[in-house]
């Protein structure tokens, strides 16, 4: 009997042993299809992180555009006032130049922040007081310069960082 003890033994530990093995093979394919999953939801991740990141430029670049053309169309005007010529209402574009500086500044990061409110301080100021700068384009030339310095600045963090992680 105890050739038939040990062979059912010997059964039992082949059967327990073969369940050991799936077992385990089930938990190391499960890890593994679990890791490839992380994988998948990661790179989902960077993906939409990365196509944000995109369109938050988008929406900055434009409404910089939108400020510069704006205050372009109102130095425009200016020199036309400057040399007699027929000009547009000043203080509408004044307005207009407000409403981009808004539309910049809610989507800027800080670094922008001052330098587009100084120009937009400049332009209003020479627009509408006119006879205190009668060389306005050199009131305003500091204000421009610091501008287009911090605009590039802000978009350089196009591939490395967010506007405001920067």
């Amino acid at each position: 009997m105890s050739s038939n003890v040990t062979a059912l033994v010997v059964a039992v530990v082949g059967v327990a042993g073969t369940l050991a093995s799936a077992v385990i093979i089930q938990v190391l394919a499960m890890r593994s299809r679990w890791r490839e999953i992380e994988i998948q939801d990661n790179q989902r991740r960077e993906e939409r992180e990365q196509a944000l990141q995109s369109a938050q430029r988008a929406e900055v670049k434009t409404a910089i555009a939108g400020y510069l053309e704006a205050a372009q169309h109102l130095q425009s005007q200016l020199y036309a006032r400057e040399y007699g010529r027929d000009f547009e209402d000043v203080a509408l574009m004044v307005e207009q130049i407000w409403l981009a500086h808004a539309q910049v500044d809610i989507l800027c990061s800080e670094r922008l922040r001052l330098p587009l409110a100084r120009h937009a301080q400049a332009l209003n100021e020479v627009a509408r007081h006119e006879e205190r700068h009668e060389d306005w384009w050199n009131y305003i030339l500091p204000y421009k310069r610091a501008l287009m310095d911090a605009v590039r600045d802000e978009l350089r963090w196009s591939d490395s960082a967010t506007p405001t992680g920067a």
